[in-house]
């Protein structure tokens, strides 16, 4: 017998997250310490143990140095009134894009 797990589901579950599962709280993951709480089996897309993704960590990484980049040389804001909708597929994507106004920051 096969199950067939939905990612996207997983990720907004209230008995897995609590009834606030559609919030965005990085401190979820973060320890009073500030380490992370087991990341790997919370995060289902990247799988643990020894079948866990190959790029997940170049990923990370390449996901980190954008952001970083964008973040200090750009001021970043989503247009009022623009619906976020995912799209399900192979991929997880937004259905109608996500529209933004950029702003380049000034010295």
């Amino acid at each position: 017998m096969e199950i067939l797990v939905s990612f996207y589901s997983v990720g907004r579950t209230p008995w897995v997250w609590g009834e606030d599962c559609l919030e965005f709280k990085p401190e979820r993951w973060i320890t009073e310490n500030g380490k992370l709480i087991d990341p790997t089996s919370r995060f289902v897309p990247f799988n643990i143990g020894a079948r866990s993704c190959l790029g997940r960590d170049a990923a990370f990484t390449q996901m980190k140095s954008v952001v970083a980049a964008v973040l200090f040389n750009f001021h970043v804001e989503v247009v009022k009134g623009h619906h976020i909708c995912p799209q399900q597929g192979t991929t997880l994507y937004m259905k109608n894009g996500l529209q933004m106004n950029i702003k380049k920051r000034t010295a």
